[in-house]
């Protein structure tokens, strides 16, 4: 099932959003413009009853939403990267929106971004990311394979051990591109365990009219948390549904959510309610 909606307006930063990120940020007086400039680790640990044995204690670092550019500097990508790799992850999954636009993915990338993770990065793409006419998605794909991370866009890569599976999935961004769950479904039918990562959890409830999910975990970013939010409910929200993915933990069809508040922001330097976070999994299996 692939399909292609109607164009997403992505929110690029105005002139008055630039000159807002010129302020002092360190100042906690300003404390929209301090928090959005902070960077927040969050460590989660997950238990699964579908998660293989062989796969206790494995480690995943969740990045999303970095939004390189204007209101997030190259300094600042390099203290990203830094945070990161210092949490020696076993897998570092990029969860898209790596520039305001598709060209600021390339430049993003064109950063030489090291991250280091003992088995792999993988990485999908966001809407932001599959802006202008062509979306430079060939291009984008191949900058990440040149800094040593495998492009998962409709597309699943899978990790074996001790005769048991676990897979990791994306398809390509759900407004902007051509995301194709058919094919992903049907290339993570044998796995015994399935992470998939798509940019936005609007998705997901494509997903359930395919009936019974085809994966165990998804891991979305997209809505920065509304970035802007009241007792966890987004004053403007980016996402169709509202609050209903607007951060944290879910469950839905049988399968477990978590939507994080990404790292960098959108139209505006600022951020109230919500933290900049990345994210890093330990998993535990409670398989019988």
């Amino acid at each position: 099932m692939s399909f292609k909606h109607k164009k997403r307006r992505t929110h690029t930063p105005s002139k008055l959003a630039k000159w807002m990120a010129l302020l002092p940020a360190s100042c906690a007086l300003l404390y929209p413009l301090y928090l959005a400039a902070q960077l927040y680790t969050d460590v989660q640990h997950y238990t699964s009853s579908s998660l293989p044995a062989a796969f206790d204690g494995l480690t995943v670092t969740f990045v999303s939403d970095i939004h390189f550019g204007s209101l997030f500097s190259k300094e600042r990508v390099e203290h990203l990267v830094q945070q990161v790799n210092a949490l020696k992850s076993d897998i570092i999954l990029l969860g898209g929106d790596y520039g305001e636009t598709s060209q600021g993915a390339l430049d993003f990338f064109a950063l030489n971004p090291r991250f280091e993770a003992s088995i792999g990065v993988f990485a999908t793409v966001g809407n932001h990311d599959r802006t202008m006419p062509d979306s430079n998605l060939s291009r984008i794909t191949q900058a990440m394979a040149e800094n040593g991370v495998t492009p998962l866009v409709n597309d699943a890569w899978v990790l074996e051990r001790e005769n048991t599976s676990l897979a990791i999935c994306s398809v390509d961004d759900f407004y902007n591109g051509f995301p194709d769950l058919e094919r992903v479904s049907k290339l993570v039918a044998d796995a015994d365990f399935v992470l998939f990562m798509p940019h936005t959890p609007d998705i997901l409830p494509e997903c359930e009219k395919m009936g019974e999910s085809f994966y165990h975990l998804a891991l979305c970013g997209h809505t920065h948390g509304g970035q802007v939010a009241l007792f966890n409910r987004p004053i403007l929200s980016s996402s169709t549904y509202g609050a209903r993915y607007n951060s944290g933990w879910y469950k839905e069809n049988g399968a477990d959510i978590f939507v994080s508040t990404g790292v960098g922001t959108s139209a505006f330097p600022v951020r109230l309610g919500t933290k900049p976070q990345i994210h890093q999994f330990f998993f535990k299996s409670s398989k019988p």
